[in-house]
């Protein structure tokens, strides 16, 4: 693990322990109150394991029925009801691996964990993981047994004699503080004050029915004096059981076992939101702050332009009434714009007297031919004559005379009556 922080406190919650893990050694351990552990970090967030004192979290082990197993959760607190002092929803209670019909649980009191987490949150630090004590200790491997030749009798054996012949249990002994953590089954264990070791160890072996069978025993300590006085304190018969005595840090646990961890239903980690908007927090209110003066500069700019258009359209009226002083101005620009096109000469207009010079002779030469109307367009060039003739012949005969002469002649229309035929001719200057 790389540096990590873990988090020790005591039944009262009134003072801490505090080391970062790095490299399996614990590094910069410190003790204190809440403040100090609050100096300690700064106002940097932390994510934390926390270790609480084996007094104030009980462990035991349940039996259940394989169609109890999908509903263990919510079945477990349950089956406690007759055997703890109080209201069961005033618990909150952990579950360890369910196995062989089995399982372990760990509860504690639910406000009194509740007011750890949130001391903790309110000086940036972040519950990832929590065990009691006791469940942390190493636990030592049982001792096993060299196996024997199978015989045949060995089918016949009563439960009391398989057990004798099971590997006997380690258990593990930590003395700190005045406090013994006896740790005697992978999630199970509890803390005793050193005086009452003894009683402890009795009660605990004749309930667990080992008889004769009694476990193996490891002891640590940080001081010889400490495991001194903790092998002192053990019952004579079990003095003979201990198979190791070590000189161990006090942080130096079994963080990857299989204790119960107590970070589950309602203390199970969820999303960093608060830790990611106390870091957020200064770049949210830096973005809220340039959005507000960005909103607040393009809003005088478009009352600014607003303005001077406001000017400009009245300046361009005050324009267009010297043009044109009555009449309508609902866009004086469109008006003045049409007005001083239609004052601009047409470059495509051409010469009507060129026209007139070049058609008129062609048309004078043809005495069944009447001319009735003669328009021009100074927009396109063009001269649009409408003829009378006594028949179509004689005002296709003109077209034909009048394209002859480079002009284009167009028929657009004919109307008979009678013996007097009435046609349309476009006329152009012929683009060669």
């Amino acid at each position: 693990m790389s540096s990590q922080l873990v988090v020790s406190i005591n039944s009262s919650a009134d003072y801490f322990r505090w080391c970062w893990l790095g490299d399996n050694q614990a590094s910069a351990t410190t003790s204190g109150d809440l403040d100090a552990l609050r100096a300690a970090l700064g106002d940097l967030g932390q994510q934390a394991w926390l270790l609480l004192p084996g007094a104030t979290v009980v462990t035991r082990s349940l039996e259940y029925t394989e169609k109890e197993k999908k509903h263990l959760r919510n079945l477990l607190p349950f089956q406690l009801e007759e055997s703890v002092v109080g209201d069961i929803e005033d618990l909150h209670v952990a579950i360890g691996t369910a196995s062989a019909g089995k399982v372990a649980l760990a509860y504690t009191d639910k406000q009194w964990l509740k007011a750890i987490f949130n001391q903790l949150s309110n000086i940036g630090i972040e519950i990832t993981r929590c065990w009691a004590t006791p469940l942390v200790l190493p636990l030592g491997a049982p001792e096993v047994k060299v196996p024997q030749e199978p015989s045949l009798l060995e089918s016949s054996e009563t439960p009391e004699e398989q057990l004798a012949a099971s590997p006997a249990a380690t258990w593990a002994l930590g003395f700190e503080s005045g406090q013994v953590n006896l740790r005697f089954a992978e999630q199970e264990g509890f803390s005793v004050p050193l005086p009452l070791l003894a009683s402890a160890l009795d009660m605990l072996i004749a309930t667990q029915k080992l008889g004769d069978k009694l476990p193996y025993l490891t002891l640590r300590a940080a001081e010889q004096a400490d495991l001194d006085a903790l092998y002192q304190s053990l019952p004579a018969h079990l003095a003979a059981q201990v198979s190791s005595q070590t000189l161990a840090d006090p942080w130096q646990l079994d963080f990857n076992g299989k204790a119960i961890d107590l970070c589950q239903a309602e203390f199970s980690q969820r999303l960093p939101l608060e830790r990611w908007i106390k870091l957020w927090r200064g770049v949210g209110i830096l973005a809220l702050v340039t959005f507000v003066v960005y909103v607040g500069v393009l809003g005088f700019n478009i009352h600014k332009l607003n303005k001077e258009n406001l000017t400009l359209r009245q300046q361009m009226e005050a324009a267009y009434r010297t043009v044109v002083p009555s009449g309508q101005a609902d866009d004086p620009e469109k008006r003045l714009r049409m007005k001083l096109q239609q004052l601009q000469p047409k470059t495509q207009s051409g010469s009507v007297v060129a026209i007139l010079a070049g058609v008129f002779p062609i048309i004078a030469a043809n005495p069944d031919v009447t001319i009735k109307v003669v328009s021009y367009s100074a927009d396109t060039g063009e001269m649009s004559i409408n003829v009378q003739a006594h028949s179509f012949n004689s005002i296709d005969a003109l077209r034909q005379a009048i394209a002859s002469q480079g002009y284009s002649a167009e028929l657009q229309g004919v109307n008979t009556q009678g013996d007097v035929s009435t046609g349309r001719l476009k006329i152009s200057k012929s683009q060669q």
